[in-house]
């Protein structure tokens, strides 16, 4: 029996910018470098819906600006825009192929389009010249989880852990995949004391409601998942949830990853 899908908050927030992008006429005297700048702090403080114009108009005064072109891509990929950052990464690798931040940026970008076996070779390519690039490791760890390799992809997130203990995205996806997987009490452990700190978005309070479910508590799911979901909506996740819960591991891992808004955390492409 085909199981409906359950509902993220999270997900929610990342498609509702996807129309923007189109860039706007550069005014008289405005500067790439400038442009670019007031780009990157818009993107900084995610306020995604001036960015984007921004780094347009950036690249208006210099079509070529690679920075700008990053800086577009990440913010398209912040708002689950998959095709438009793939766009802007494959345009900055043609010119810089070695360039390991836009390899990791259309790692990611085709991560969000459904392919993660090329995700895959995309992240092994930025890793091979960075290995202590813990950003490339979690994007690696989620190609993997979305193909049905966790252990493979726990072990990708334990070695970007190791270089950023403190990185919210590696512990929301190694708790994710952990559940997925029946270690339910370890996923908790990873997801709790994220999804009541500063950083908590509907992402991770999801993912530990999926935790809670996997471990057999129902009722902490549920309240979990009412921090962001209306009742009706909350009562749905918790009994697609109880449903995955019943399920053996690799019918659940396979059940999860035909759902269409199974789409683990990723991080940003470039720090902060």
């Amino acid at each position: 029996m085909k199981l409906a899908p359950f509902i993220t908050a999270g997900l929610a927030l990342l498609l509702t910018a996807c129309g923007l992008g189109a860039s706007i006429e550069a005014p008289k005297g405005d500067s790439y470098t400038a442009a670019l700048q007031e780009a990157d702090a818009a993107r900084k403080a995610g306020e995604l819906d001036v960015a984007v114009p921004l780094y347009g108009r950036a690249l208006q005064a210099n079509p070529e600006g690679m920075d700008a072109k990053l800086g577009l891509g990440q913010s398209y990929l912040a708002l689950g825009a998959g095709e438009e950052a793939a766009a802007q990464f494959r345009d900055v690798l043609a010119k810089r192929a070695g360039d390991t931040v836009a390899r990791r940026g259309l790692a990611a970008a085709l991560i969000t389009q459904g392919q993660p076996e090329l995700a895959e070779k995309q992240a092994e390519q930025a890793l091979a010249s960075d290995g202590h690039d813990y950003r490339a490791l979690n994007v690696l760890g989620v190609s993997l989880d979305m193909q049905g390799r966790h252990a493979e992809a726990q072990a990708r997130y334990r070695q970007g852990l190791a270089l950023a203990p403190d990185d919210v995205a590696l512990h929301s996806n190694m708790g994710l995949s952990l559940a997925i997987v029946g270690q339910a009490r370890e996923a908790i452990g990873q997801l709790l004391p994220l999804a009541s700190g500063p950083k908590a978005d509907g992402r991770i309070r999801q993912n530990l409601a999926f935790a809670y479910a996997m471990a057999g508590d129902f009722e902490n799911s549920l309240q979990v998942s009412r921090r962001d979901l209306d009742e009706a909506h909350a009562q749905r996740q918790l009994s697609y949830f109880m449903r995955l819960e019943a399920l053996s591991i690799q019918a659940r891992s396979a059940e999860m990853r035909r759902n269409p808004q199974f789409f683990p955390q990723s991080s940003p492409t470039r720090g902060t």
